[in-house]
């Protein structure tokens, strides 16, 4: 296991995730990379451009993206691993399951919930969509 894909997205359970894999690299003696990513969906966020403010919202998502992914970076303490980020637009179970397979990652580990607890509710967990979509295993992090 030397290429691990982590999506996060702020959440308590996307860093447990995050210190999982890195926990899982520390275990190994060869070098390991670690991917973190961020999917941007407008659909994840509902109220933007209410109330008539206009705002460019999908510079607003980049941003608030690639910030999330810089501090996660700083945040880490990443002795003998290797640490990139990427950002995808999309629906995240979709992008997930896409990025991990075109660049064969060995394994995704995720949290079990998001950011969107509401919209999970409805509409099913997005780590339950890449658990049943993903071509490569899948460990999901509580």
């Amino acid at each position: 296991m030397n290429k691990l894909l982590v999506p996060i997205d702020g959440s308590e359970a996307a860093g447990r995730a995050l210190q999982t894999a890195i926990s899982l690299c520390k275990q190994r003696e060869e070098e390991c990379h670690i991917t973190l990513v961020h999917v941007i969906s407008p659909e994840s966020y509902p109220n933007v451009g209410a109330a008539g403010i206009s705002i460019n919202v999908d510079e607003a998502f980049k941003q608030e993206g690639e910030e999330l992914l810089r501090h996660t970076i700083e945040e880490i303490d990443n002795k003998g691993i290797k640490i990139d980020a990427v950002l995808l637009e999309g629906t995240p179970e979709k992008a997930i399951c896409e990025y991990a397979d075109k660049n064969k990652y060995e394994i995704i580990v995720m949290g079990n919930r998001g950011r969107g607890a509401i919209k999970e509710f409805f509409l099913g967990s997005v780590s339950k969509k890449v658990l049943d979509d993903a071509i490569c295993p899948v460990l999901i992090v509580k």
